[in-house]
């Protein structure tokens, strides 16, 4: 009888488990296709300035370290998951994908991670004869909900590397369960006034100090969680600190993960341009620099206020924004309900939390207690387990309040989460669009590129992130003057052009001639040679329009793909000096008429003052050339030019010339 009793029990913990296992791959696909539906594409202009998001593309790519102290287990790891999806993409067929994506992907690996972890804590901690392999059904509404709070989803959807510190945290929490589950064994029972362990409870002790100092090589302030985790330690185990070799085991494998910090040396060793602002005799001090983090320390300021932790966007106001008050309240309460050395290490490591985000900015540091929410969440499901289990046998109905509230909680945060947290096409991802059209271009090889910082930026982001024209480089006005004098070419922005000029050293001054409508170009570039369409008809004494030619404009491909558009060169012959108040007007029609913009209600038209803007000085009787970019909107078929002489506020046409385009160029 007992053998059949323990056949069937033993059949119920499958079945349970099978269903807790494909409850989980549920959660994790959904998940999945979350977080790859709203994955972030784009860059807003103000991300290239710097932050964390840009400096862990530049490290992923081209493993260099990231922010102070470098994250060398997690770029090193970035690096391999980016080389490895991009080699991917590649031999697939798409030559240059775009980087970004990718990059945040990484993200989205760490948190289906969390989510994962989170699951089976969730599991372990409400395991009991009504739940033999947990209660699953709490902890898969529980882990959804965590799955749509905005941060969370934010996060794994970009490139930061918040996501990875709470899957550290909870693999932490994961295995000490599992290590008070090894040291309540019959072994250690038998072993209970001796400091021997058994085997595989003195490798989870070393795996859980490898977990802890994995923060030394990452984030430091999943740290937070480790004087918590060493007190609950030695109150189960205090024998533990008689055990000289497993106490060197545990100090080993917390301090292994240090090794990996020679990556960081020898990658800034061999890069110097990566140090950064500051002074360094050699790369030794530089390292020692970066390692300890001097800058951010000097960013750190005190901020003991009354109100701050609590109000004014601090913790823990941020967590009951996203959790919702009642689920923060009974999460903090639910921990209670856990044994008293969990609960111990849960409200330590919310003291540490708050302590931190109290003295330090006020909550501006409120990413480092990203972990606080899911463990808040674990208190949570202790306390709905109880609840549960009071209502199960009498008042059924009530037993199922938990799982509905926190289906109108999954629902609720979705919808709050959804605008802010999917990153993927927004229309505020701008930042690539014109460097892209600038790239898109037959700019010769090798030549230095130089222009105003949004544009360097994003040239720079282009040309060594996502691979477009690899050859190129930009440049500042001093490596420009370089550049020169070695014979190479620059190439600058119009709208940078006087800069350069006026930055360039007085012994440096190269031809310059127009290269389409947005570059100049410094130096010899051979052009396209001839006229497409030639004329000439004067315009004024000492000024005639030699021809033109139409060409379809660059769109961008493959970062965007600009509006419509035609690239119309003028070619002019000017005998001395472009006159005062003589203009040029190009405009796109449609069957012969001007084109209104419907936004303004004015005439859409591109005008010049002067040929490439003044920046050419002409020579007598030399071709002068110059290019407007048109756009070309619905219905467009041709372009009007306008050549006009404006004097005292009243305005001349010299000339209207309907310009002869091909249907294929626009």
């Amino acid at each position: 009888m007992q053998r059949v009793a323990t056949s069937r029990a033993q059949s119920e913990l499958r079945q349970a488990l099978r269903r807790r296992n494909l409850g989980g791959a549920i959660l994790l696909a959904l998940a999945l296709l979350l977080y790859g539906f709203t994955l972030d594409n784009g860059l807003q202009p103000y991300e290239l300035h710097g932050g964390d998001l840009i400096t862990h593309h530049y490290a992923q790519v081209e493993a260099r370290p990231g922010n102070a102290p470098g994250y060398p287990l997690y770029t090193m790891g970035g690096w391999l998951w980016f080389h490895a999806m991009r080699g991917a993409l590649q031999a697939a067929g798409t030559p240059t994908p775009n980087p970004i994506p990718i990059l945040s992907s990484y993200s989205t690996l760490w948190a289906l991670l969390a989510l994962e972890l989170l699951y089976a804590v969730l599991n372990r901690i409400t395991r009991s004869p009504r739940h033999p392999a947990g209660n699953w059904p709490l902890a898969w509404l529980l882990c959804a909900f965590y799955a749509v709070t905005y941060f969370f989803w934010y996060y794994a959807t970009t490139s930061e590397q918040y996501a990875s510190a709470i899957a550290q945290t909870l693999a932490i929490v994961y295995v000490y369960l599992r290590w008070r589950e090894a040291s309540a064994g019959k072994q250690e029972a038998d072993a209970s006034s001796s400091p021997s362990f058994s085997p595989h409870s003195s490798r989870l002790l070393v795996l859980l100090a490898f977990l802890c100092g994995l923060s030394l090589a990452h984030m430091l302030t999943v740290a937070f969680i480790v004087p918590s985790l060493v007190i609950a330690v030695l109150w189960e185990r205090p024998q533990a600190l008689r055990n000289g070799r497993l106490v060197l085991a545990c100090v080993a494998a917390a301090f292994l993960p240090l090794l990996s910090y020679a990556y960081v040396y020898l990658r800034g060793a061999a890069h110097p341009e990566w140090w950064g602002a500051g002074e360094w005799s050699n790369a030794n001090d530089w390292f020692w620099s970066f390692v300890s983090t001097a800058q951010g320390r000097e960013e750190l300021l005190w901020g003991f206020q009354p109100t701050c932790a609590f109000f004014d966007g601090g913790f823990p106001e941020l967590i009951w924004r996203e959790l919702s008050i009642p689920l923060l309240l009974i999460g903090l309460f639910g921990a209670a309900l856990l044994d008293r050395k969990s609960a111990f290490l849960f409200y330590g490591t919310f003291a540490v939390y708050l302590a931190f985000n109290w003295m330090y900015r006020c909550g501006n540091w409120y990413q480092v207690i990203l972990p606080a929410y899911p463990l808040i969440l674990v208190g949570a499901a202790a306390a709905f387990d109880r609840w549960e289990a009071r209502f199960a046998a009498r008042k059924r109905w009530l037993s199922y309040a938990p799982l509905a509230l926190l289906l109108i909680a999954i629902a609720w945060r979705f919808d709050a989460s959804w605008p802010e947290a999917n990153s993927r096409n927004r229309p505020e991802d701008t930042a690539l669009d014109r460097a892209a059209v600038l790239l898109d271009q037959p700019l010769p090889q090798g030549a230095g590129l130089f222009a105003a910082v949004d544009d360097a930026l994003a040239l720079d982001y282009l040309i060594r992130i996502w691979g477009l024209r690899s050859d190129l480089r930009v440049v500042s006005s001093v490596e420009a003057g370089e550049v020169l004098r070695s014979g190479g070419l620059v190439f600058s922005t119009r709208d940078a052009a006087a800069t350069l000029l006026e930055e360039l050293p007085a012994d440096v001054r190269p031809p310059r001639t127009a290269f389409g409508p947005d570059w100049l170009a410094l130096g010899d570039v051979e052009q396209t040679p001839g006229i497409p369409v030639a004329l000439e008809v004067k315009i004024v004494d000492g000024v005639a329009l030699a021809g033109y030619g139409v060409a379809r404009a660059p769109t961008g491909a493959p970062v965007t793909q600009a509006a419509p558009a035609v690239d119309v060169t003028l070619i002019w012959r000017i005998d001395a000096t472009w006159p005062s108040g003589l203009g040029v007007s190009l405009r796109p029609t449609a069957n012969g008429a001007f084109i209104l913009d419907p936004v303004t209600g004015g005439v859409i038209q591109r005008d010049a003052s002067a040929p490439v803007q003044g920046l050419v000085e002409p020579e007598p009787g030399a071709p002068v050339s110059d290019a407007l970019r048109v756009p070309m909107p619905n219905g467009a078929d041709g372009v009007m030019l306008l050549v006009y002489r404006a004097e005292e506020g009243r305005f001349e046409n010299l000339l209207e010339l309907s310009l002869q385009l091909d249907e294929t160029q626009f």
